[in-house]
């Protein structure tokens, strides 16, 4: 039986509307599961809402609409405090490690503050701290070190430690690996799925790095302009992807093979993904969508099951054989 180890329905997040302002719907009734012990990726243009998503599920924001549920209990996102109630099972890793990470405190003492506010270990803080530098792969010495004198490797590794010294069931990881060197990311990527393993835990992998997302994901949800357009398993999505616009993102990702380039073009394929625009009305990939027709203008698709899990908010791709 599945395990689910968190759940979200239909989070919506409006922002504006106020004084004259433009309503901006930065996300629009995203439901999805992350299943316990496996890492759920979030990919999309820049945004498609893909942060908001992460700053909710955390409680950094409460959602306009929609709830959240953890190890199968319901999360009061909208109450005070929701916040700390949420710490101790779900932690955010930040795109930029040096900016989550305050410049006047050493790593000890960063580190030490988490576990001191949680009252975590706290007759052997300093034995944690240094089981916590082990686990991401540093050594003691980077204790007395401030984030200036750390590596962008070395500062997202602090990054992750933090996260962990609360000892989550759920690391929400908001593009952990875009600020660094490429030489670097694959290092990071390796320190997650190692620590996975380890520990059991479940991962929300949020990136627009496809290359990136299929290295450590199970299961994939892809979003635009605030929607999820089209989810399930991996090797469904971009093996065989459904949405035209997930086509897209697949079709993007640099490949070695010239000759395969070459008939990508030929065949009309667009191998860039440019920023979407919002529609009054209708699906919003409609003024990109090769495949569009007039229903699409007018009726907003939903997230429906094409076979097996694999599920797509397109009246063309749900209609098709196959």
């Amino acid at each position: 039986m599945v395990e689910v180890a968190l759940s979200a329905r239909s989070l919506t997040k409006v922002y504006g509307g106020r004084r004259g302002q433009a309503q901006v719907n930065a996300l629009n009734d995203v439901s999805l599961d992350l299943e316990r012990g496996r890492t759920l990726g979030i990919v999309g243009e820049s945004g498609c809402g893909k942060s908001t998503l992460a700053r909710l599920l955390v409680g950094l924001e409460a959602p306009t609409s929609g709830s959240l549920a953890i190890d199968g209990q319901a999360v009061a996102m909208n109450e005070r405090g929701a916040r700390g109630s949420l710490a101790r099972k779900i932690q955010l890793v930040f795109q930029d490690p040096f900016s989550s990470l305050d410049p006047r405190m050493t790593v000890e003492k960063a580190l030490g503050e988490v576990l001191r506010v949680h009252d975590l270990h706290t007759d052997a803080t300093d034995t944690r701290i240094g089981e916590l530098l082990a686990m991401v792969g540093l050594t003691a010495r980077f204790a007395a070190r401030y984030p200036h004198e750390l590596s962008g490797g070395q500062a997202q590794r602090v990054a992750v430690a933090r996260a962990l010294a609360v000892e989550p069931e759920i690391l929400v990881l908001d593009e952990p690996t875009s600020a660094l060197d490429v030489s670097v990311r694959a290092e990071i990527i390796n320190l997650l799925v190692r620590i996975q393993d380890e520990l059991g835990l479940s991962y929300l992998f949020i990136s627009h790095d496809l290359s990136m997302v299929r290295h450590i994901s199970d299961d994939i949800a892809v979003m635009y302009l605030g929607r999820v357009v089209e989810s399930g398993r991996f090797d469904q999505v971009f093996v065989t992807p459904l949405h035209p616009y997930t086509s897209a993102l697949a079709d993007a990702i640099p490949v070695p093979d010239p000759e395969h380039e070459r008939s990508r073009k030929a065949a009309g394929v667009s191998t860039v993904v440019v920023q979407g625009v919002a529609v009054s009305a209708g699906c919003p990939y409609a003024p990109r969508c090769a495949l569009v027709q007039d229903r699409c203008r007018q009726t907003l698709p939903v997230l429906e099951e094409k076979a097996d899990g694999h599920r797509v908010a397109c009246f063309v791709a749900l209609e098709a054989e196959g």
